[in-house]
């Protein structure tokens, strides 16, 4: 793997979630507290740099499925489980579920980029694509998972918790719905007799947050995916914010789910919250924190910290200043975004903010109607892909310029 290319940004203003400045930024790989020797020195007047967003809940390897459901609305998730779960073989499930798992995964994992959510939990198997170098974002590596109490026995719930360490996160779809099921589960999970406060961190939790009644102060977090409970549950299952009370005490983060139910990305999930809770226009950092330090603090147990300080990884995208940032964050879609770079190395942006990063080689694209330059080696990817992501556009490269390792 080659090295990455030493970076300097000057005079943007860099947006931490707390505060935001302007100030140099040094990274190659990772951030830097200097500049190297050898650095490239490039003017970023009138961006906003954001940090990677945290997406606390996905399965990267249903991204590639159309939206569905068999039914206006469903009682609870178990439901649609089973409403899906009949229709595998048919088609056109029965033809995406045959692709290979690393285009599927890709096709996932490319959905987060393009959004700027480069920190992915993954709800389901530890796929090995899913940990490959090249693999489009970072993928919590270690956790434990159960899908439900619907679709996992009591005795495989409590061998897949017990398996993982103390302090890791074990994640579990739970109390997904609005009948007497979904609101009697939390308590069954809890019969279980698991130690939940370190490891257990609920998925959906629909019947929780529309609820006075169950505590939920012992668990790790909450991951709200709520475009999704209002494309299965309905309207009245996305509970207004501020009077939910669970998230102004404990980790409170956010998932866009798969495409199967999700309206798209992470911020399209940003864009729902903030579009059906009207009142979060007076309180935004609510829904900052939700992507970053919160969603943070469930996959790692860490909290508070300055995005951009050494050694995390050099992961942000950048957007227009402007006089509200996180309102801009909230109110933007992916071909807003004006570059995305993942561990040091530029992935996607406008061509002319792509041009100054003179060290890597870029294919033309088209994202969603936007003119993008794409790092030649992701366009190499998107183009052996045998999936194609919807909106994306990216130019054919000649077999004779696949050696750029920029």
């Amino acid at each position: 793997m080659a090295k990455v290319q030493p970076i300097t940004l000057k005079n943007a203003t860099i947006w931490n979630g707390k505060s935001h400045e302007i100030r140099d930024l040094h990274f190659a790989e990772r951030m830097l507290d200097a500049p190297a020797d050898d650095a490239l020195t490039i003017d970023l007047e009138g961006y906003t740099v954001f940090p990677g967003m945290v997406n606390a809940h996905d399965h990267l390897e249903l991204n590639h499925y159309p939206r569905t459901k068999f039914r206006d609305i469903y009682d609870n998730a178990h439901q649609w489980g089973e409403d899906v779960n009949a229709q595998l073989d048919s088609e056109p499930y029965k033809t995406l579920r045959a692709y290979p798992l690393w285009d599927r995964c890709f096709i996932g994992g490319l959905k987060n980029l393009l959004c700027g959510a480069l920190t992915v939990a993954q709800h389901g198997p530890p796929h090995k694509p899913l940990f490959r170098k090249d693999f489009p974002v970072h993928v919590l590596k270690q956790y434990g998972w159960a899908h439900s109490l619907h679709f996992n026995t009591e005795a495989e719930i409590i061998a897949s918790y017990n398996k993982i360490p103390h302090n890791i996160p074990w994640f579990i779809h739970l109390a997904e719905g609005t009948d007497d099921v979904a609101k009697s589960e939390y308590k069954r999970l809890k019969a279980l007799g698991l130690e939940f406060f370190n490891k257990t961190v609920l998925i959906h939790a629909t019947a929780i947050l529309l609820s006075e009644d169950i505590p939920t102060d012992d668990v790790r977090g909450i991951v709200w995916c709520p475009s999704t409970n209002a494309y299965l549950l309905g309207k009245d299952a996305v509970p207004k914010m501020t009077e939910i009370k669970f998230f102004k005490t404990n980790a409170f983060a956010l998932g866009s789910d798969s495409r199967l139910t999700a309206n798209g990305d992470l911020l399209d999930e940003l864009n729902f919250a903030f579009q059906t809770n009207t009142q979060l226009t007076e309180h935004p950092t609510i829904l900052w924190q939700m992507v970053f330090d919160e969603g943070r603090f469930i996959l790692s147990h860490e909290r508070n910290h300055d995005w951009f300080t050494k050694e995390f990884f050099a992961d942000f995208f950048l957007l227009r200043t402007q006089d509200n940032d996180a309102v801009n964050l909230f109110t933007s879609s992916r071909k807003d975004l004006h570059l995305i770079v993942k561990g040091g190395i530029p992935q996607i942006g406008d061509p002319e903010l792509m041009a100054k990063f003179t060290h890597v080689d870029t294919v033309p694209a088209v994202l969603d109607g936007v003119p993008k330059a794409v790092n030649i080696n992701l366009a190499h990817q998107i183009n052996k892909c045998k999936l194609n992501e919807h909106g994306l556009n990216v130019e054919n490269i000649p077999p004779k310029r696949f050696w750029s390792f920029g």
